[in-house]
């Protein structure tokens, strides 16, 4: 991920893997006139109170409340007078939701359709954008960003209207991505990637591998990379090597994934041999 600081406040952030940019701020006084811009931005106020208009409707948001706002809808956000505030704010090319929202809709739709809510004050949402703005700073691999990122665009989407059913998902294509990801578990594979394999959308993967699995492809991946350092520990191979081999980003990647599953560290691991 490219990171640009205009100065120390605010900070940018550009997903290398989709059509994103984060934008935080941390104890702010920094004021906007209202304006448009042509891309999909959702935020939240992470500190402080702020003065919420999207098309001449005002409103006061807090930390625990979701902005939305539409390409081309007329808005501003700002602290209280006087006051200071953190928050975060993403930008998300128009074409991108678009395509959710047609894999949602099984290809009703092609073009991007309206959010109609302008903000929300479901604590599911505004917990699941902090992980999504965490996962993007994080950018430690594709697939965890892209899953990440349809997961919580997908809730958004449904939230915003009806959804289909996934119960007509084939279980022989869901089969196939897992068979996909048992194959390739320690190579930078993408969620379209998947997706394209077995004949699915990015949308329908994700949700449907959880309900047949309980797991997501991500998590999987993570799983299967973990079994197979444990048996390579117990080969007596060389911890790094291990790392470097099986795609984690650097040790410290491999390290906290394998500590979370094992509760133990690769070295503690290895020891106990």
């Amino acid at each position: 991920m490219d990171v640009t600081l205009a100065n120390s406040n605010p900070h940018f952030l550009r997903s290398s893997a989709l059509p994103f940019e984060l934008r935080y701020s941390d104890n702010s006084n920094a004021c906007y006139k209202k304006h448009t811009h042509p891309e999909f931005s959702i935020g939240v106020v992470d500190s402080g109170i702020s003065e919420y208009v999207n098309q001449n409707i005002k409103q006061t948001i807090r930390p625990g409340s979701t902005v939305i706002v539409n390409p081309e809808e007329v808005h501003s956000c700002n602290p209280q007078k006087g006051t200071h505030w953190s928050y975060k704010m993403l930008y998300v090319e128009p074409d991108w939701i678009a395509d959710l929202q047609s894999q949602i809709s099984n290809g009703s739709n092609q073009e991007f359709q309206p959010i109609q809510m302008t903000h929300s004050d479901c604590p599911f949402l505004y917990r699941g954008f902090q992980s999504l703005a965490k996962t993007l700073i994080e950018d430690e691999s594709a697939i965890k960003v892209e899953q990440t990122a349809i997961n919580f665009f997908s809730e958004l989407i449904l939230k915003d209207s009806d959804s289909p059913s996934l119960d007509s998902i084939s279980k022989k294509a869901i089969e196939c991505a897992y068979q996909y990801i048992s194959d390739n578990f320690n190579k930078n594979i993408s969620i379209s990637e998947i997706a394209e394999i077995s004949g699915l959308s990015d949308y329908y993967l994700i949700h449907s591998f959880r309900k047949q699995y309980g797991i997501t492809p991500h998590a999987y991946q993570i799983v299967m990379r973990i079994n197979k350092a444990k048996a390579l520990l117990k080969e007596g191979e060389n911890i790094a090597s291990i790392a470097t081999d099986l795609g984690f980003t650097d040790q410290s990647h491999f390290h906290r994934n394998f500590k979370n599953m094992v509760a133990a560290t690769p070295k503690q691991y290895k020891q106990s041999l």
